[in-house]
């Protein structure tokens, strides 16, 4: 079937799958694996909308990714440079970034462990405390039984 391409043309996700004669998931895999690095397709509808340009840069992705030895990162990478989606050096890779993001998770871990060590050392006092009263029960059941036993002696005189 032959279509008309316009600059204006914005293609679904199963028509593009169509036009690359990939299935539908591997497009979907493509798309993730370009999201990893910060290139995002335009969406319309809430639908993701795939331009010609779109469609350029997937023929260039697939003919890269059938060299052998050719991972789907490395492959998205190539292709993302060579149309200059992404700068060289990804954004997450920033250390002032993940120091940033490490801080905080290591106050909630400092903030977990405390309230672990306040609730173990509740539960040991509760702990500490049943002992007690079960050691101070026992002692009176043994007192009860011996004042029986003294009251038996005493009648049985």
């Amino acid at each position: 079937m032959l279509r008309v391409i316009t600059a204006e043309a914005a293609y679904t996700t199963e028509e593009l799958a169509d036009i690359l004669g990939l299935p539908i998931s591997t497009i979907r895999k493509y798309n993730f694996h370009f999201a990893k690095i910060g290139v995002q397709f335009t969406k319309k509808n809430g639908r993701l909308a795939y331009t010609n340009d779109d469609v350029t840069i997937f023929h260039e992705l697939k003919r890269i990714y059938a060299h052998p030895e050719m991972t789907l990162e490395k492959a998205v990478i190539t292709v993302a440079k060579k149309f200059n989606l992404v700068p060289d050096t990804p954004p997450n890779i920033s250390t002032e970034k993940q120091t940033l993001s490490l801080e905080p998770r290591e106050v909630q871990m400092k903030e977990i462990q405390s309230y672990i060590d306040t609730k173990f050392e509740e539960r040991e006092r509760q702990l500490i405390s049943m002992a007690r009263e079960i050691r101070a029960l026992k002692k009176a059941q043994q007192q009860k039984k011996s004042f029986y036993k003294w009251l038996k002696t005493f009648f049985e005189k």
